[in-house]
């Protein structure tokens, strides 16, 4: 694969420029690295600043010349020629100079799609367990979250922590009492129409008095 790339240079001369009677163009352009072409052009040859004198003036000029080629492409292999050169004066004082470089032995640079490798059996199989294994483990702190009771501080007359015993009870629900200063437990037993086992089951009333609390158990019995 070839390219060409253009390239332009206005070149000012001291004098007027009545006739260009030569011309001639060389370069020593070279690839540098992969991506950029690199050097100078050498116009020289022979003018008149008159058309009609017969002296003639030589000139020389070097051109800086830098061209960067596309990362689509691989250069290593480049090669670098002058394919068409041409020129024209500008108002007798300046040499427009138009050169297409010829670029050749270029290749398109491959794009390389890397695809991830499916997943083994063996690798599906011990992800699967590992969700098993979370799922499972999520479950049981579920689990734990709906029979834990929250705790605090403990008084006498005040438990804050229920004891379950295996007993043929159904307790779904309670009340709290605050005792005032005509109660006593029998009052308190009367009210509720609970028995004393009952109440003990839950509270501690030994010392009880005005302002206790007292908690009473709403019993539904078989």
């Amino acid at each position: 694969m070839k390219q060409i790339i253009p390239f332009s240079k206005d070149i000012t001369f001291k004098t007027k420029i009545g006739e260009l009677t030569s011309i001639s163009l060389d370069h020593d352009l070279t690839l540098k690295g992969e991506d950029l072409i690199l050097g100078n052009f050498y116009i020289k040859g022979e003018y008149k600043m008159l058309p009609s004198s017969e002296l003639k003036e030589e000139y020389s000029y070097k051109v800086p010349c830098e061209i960067a080629i596309s990362d689509d492409y691989d250069a290593f292999d480049a090669t670098i020629d002058i394919d068409d050169f041409h020129y024209e004066i500008i108002n007798d004082e300046v040499l427009k100079v138009n050169i297409s470089l010829v670029v050749d032995n270029l290749s398109r640079k491959e794009i390389v799609i890397l695809e991830e490798e499916p997943a083994l059996e063996e690798d599906l199989r011990l992800d699967l367990d590992f969700f098993k294994e979370e799922l499972e483990e999520a479950n049981n702190l579920e689990e734990e979250r709906e029979v834990s009771i929250p705790t605090s501080d403990l008084t006498d007359n005040n438990p804050a922590i229920l004891s379950f015993e295996d007993k043929e009870e159904s307790y779904v629900t309670y009340s709290v009492y605050t005792l005032m200063q005509e109660d006593t437990v029998e009052t308190v037993l009367s009210k509720y129409k609970i028995a004393r086992e009952d109440l003990m089951a839950y509270n501690n009333l030994d010392g009880i008095t005005f302002g206790s609390k007292l908690i009473i158990p709403n019993i539904l019995n078989d």
